[in-house]
């Protein structure tokens, strides 16, 4: 049976989930906007704190992405990620992380710390504001990890290899001037890579990156193509549905 493509609660991976690594992938949390073609990126703080207490309810366990490195383990665990380092994952995640006790890696665009989600503006995506330097530090003091998303959120296969080289290579050494520690984690944005682009990641230096394709890791899983599950407050059928409907207006539009 294939994996679905989204976590919405325990159900909708049962059937594929008997052992391994199951990594979530989070972006924005707050109230989803009514319409937007990225709705599905957004998820209440609410509907975030029931889906971790609810696998925390089943006794898996959380573990950092650098514990379950180190340790290579083999049992069924579950990474949170963030993706983008919104402001808005630091002042309605970070409590809700605490308060499980949940620990959590938040991919940084390290050129963007304290701006916005500008790479988005072309998609019609709402801007909204990344978490200030000040903010970094704190989910760091908090326990929590701290990982690369590039300088600039390209897509890394459609730029020249040197450029990627320096999205790569130049993000990881912002992030570590800032946080005083290494920087061992990557995500390519959008899930975007091909071998040269991991070769690059390997060259850098980071021990994990994160994909975003959907799938369970076990303990021989490419420790540079981790899969991911896009945590959503949406069923797939309904995501399904919803990008028919918009593909449907587009027609419209250009008819």
């Amino acid at each position: 049976m294939a994996a679905p493509g989204l976590y919405v609660d325990h159900t909708s991976i049962h059937s594929v989930w008997h052992d391994g690594l199951l990594i979530l992938m989070y972006h924005a949390i707050e109230t989803p906007p009514l319409w937007h073609s990225n709705r599905g990126l957004y998820i209440e703080p609410s509907k975030l704190r029931a889906q971790l207490g609810e696998l925390r309810g089943t006794g898996t366990r959380f573990v950092s992405l650098t514990e379950w490195n180190r340790r290579r383990s083999r049992e069924r665990e579950i990474i949170v990620t963030f993706d983008d380092g919104f402001q808005n994952v630091f002042r309605h995640g970070l409590p809700i992380l605490q308060e499980l006790a949940v620990p959590a890696i938040n991919y940084i665009v390290a050129g963007e710390i304290g701006g916005t989600n500008s790479w988005d503006r072309a998609c019609g995506a709402q801007i909204r504001p990344l978490m200030s330097r000040d903010e970094l530090l704190e989910w760091q003091r908090a326990g929590l990890e701290i990982g690369s998303h590039t300088l600039t959120h390209p897509h890394l296969t459609a730029i020249p290899l040197d450029q990627a080289r320096h999205e790569i290579f130049d993000s990881k050494k912002i992030l570590e001037d800032l946080c005083g520690r290494p920087v061992a984690h990557f995500a390519y944005p959008y899930g975007d890579w091909n071998p040269a682009i991991r070769d690059l990641v390997a060259e850098a230096g980071y021990e994990t990156a994160t994909v975003a394709h959907p799938g369970i890791n076990s303990f021989e899983s490419d420790r540079l193509t981790l899969r991911r599950f896009l945590a959503t407050h949406r069923r797939p059928h309904v995501v399904a549905l919803g990008r028919a409907f918009q593909r449907l207006l587009l027609n419209e539009r250009r008819s």
